[in-house]
């Protein structure tokens, strides 16, 4: 094997998606020497929901109010700001929250963090360099990430890697835990009929419990189009997503008519999704993680972007605090931890009591939607609540 190269840094981030781009741009304005490691190209796609929080504009605005400005000249995204919600018995309600998040391909928005990111003078794009191996030496306050040909030394890694993270396996070696991961299956599809405007739905369907079947609007006539199911209920019921998939949109009578004339664009993919119900291990010496890596998706809705820029948010600021004080320790780092789960924590948790309680019960969910569909009192206590 070749020599690799040696290049130096101050703090190495593995990974340019959401968390990582956010990350960068925290330490956009930080005077330290940052780089990014992507094993990727952009634009490139990444398998997800595409649906992205209505609170990301508010992350970019507390790093630099120029990256707020920028996300409103973002043209590849559909505004939402109403959930239909349909029961298993087909009966449904929307709704409607106080604020509008979007929808948005992953190979349009992570390119567009990455373009972001990416001109700024102390940051530095690694793309098409896959992370081998990455050691931390606290005695000596140093980090080494190794890809094919490089070899990058810093004092912090911060790990954004994704569901399966380099970092995280190499580091901390967090299992999978299948009562808090999910397993989901998605595909692009053109013209399926009655979506409504601003709207996307969950639709939970006959013997995917917990989980749902959702559609998604995106621009141009097309619509992202999946189901996810907690794991453990998928190895315990034996459940084909694929099968469930191709059902759904075949075979049960008020989706099927939706997509009769609609043309699936590319491949039926899969993916998992560390969910935030649980505690993980997220700092220590010289390290941090993000985002999936970190485990931090929704466990009821299974959004995970947002929470991925609010941590790569909060991971860059506390490197400059760790910078500031010269100071690297996990003692320290776990003001980082402290952030990410005041933030999340208590409604992750939440989240998941639904998700056990109304996800195991079809029965259940069937009487909470068609009393709140009836129930104008209780439709206002639960979107409150939700808001």
């Amino acid at each position: 094997m070749s020599e690799r190269n040696e290049k130096l840094f101050d703090v190495i981030i593995c990974g340019g998606g959401p968390a990582g781009s956010t990350c960068a741009l925290a330490l956009a304005d930080s005077g330290l020497k940052v780089a990014v490691i992507e094993k990727q190209k952009f634009p490139r796609d990444k398998v997800c929901g595409d649906a992205i929080a209505a609170y990301v504009h508010k992350v970019l605005n507390t790093i630099n109010p120029k990256f707020k400005d920028a996300l409103s000249e973002f043209k590849e995204k559909v505004m939402v700001d109403t959930c239909r919600i349909v029961a298993p018995n087909a009966n449904a309600f929307d709704i409607t929250f106080s604020q509008s998040g979007f929808i948005s391909t992953r190979v349009s928005w992570d390119n567009f963090l990455y373009e972001l990111a990416s001109v700024q003078n102390n940051i530095t794009y690694f793309l098409n360099h896959a992370v081998t191996e990455v050691i931390i030496d606290s005695t000596k306050c140093e980090t080494i990430v190794q890809t094919e040909h490089t070899s990058f030394k810093g004092k912090i890694v911060i790990g954004c890697d994704g569901a399966h993270s380099i970092i995280n396996k190499k580091i901390v070696g967090t299992k999978p835990d299948l009562n808090h991961y999910s397993g989901a299956v998605r595909a692009y599809y053109k013209n399926v009929t009655g979506i409504p405007d601003r709207t996307f739905e969950l639709h939970f369907i006959k013997g995917l419990s917990p989980g749902y079947f959702w559609i998604f609007p995106l621009k141009d006539n097309l619509a992202n189009v999946g189901l996810g199911a907690l794991s453990a209920s998928i190895s315990k019921q034996k459940l084909n997503l694929r099968k469930i998939f191709e059902d759904a949109i075949h075979n049960v009578s008020y989706l099927k008519e939706r997509f009769k004339d609609a043309e699936q664009i590319g491949q039926l993919e899969g993916f998992g999704l560390p969910l935030g119900s649980r505690k993980v291990v997220m700092s220590g010496d010289n390290f941090m993680l993000c985002g999936d890596a970190a485990s931090l998706i929704d466990p009821l809705s299974g959004e995970g972007i947002g929470q991925a820029m609010v941590s790569g948010r909060y991971a860059g600021w506390q490197a400059k605090k760790c910078f500031d004080q010269n100071n690297f320790t996990g003692t320290f780092m776990k003001q980082y931890d402290k952030l990410v789960y005041d933030k999340f924590w208590a409604r992750h948790r939440k989240n998941y009591l639904i998700q056990q309680m109304i996800g195991k019960r079809e029965w259940l969910l069937n009487g909470v939607v068609n009393l709140t569909s009836r129930n104008r009192f209780i439709k206002d206590l639960l979107m409150r609540a939700l808001n």
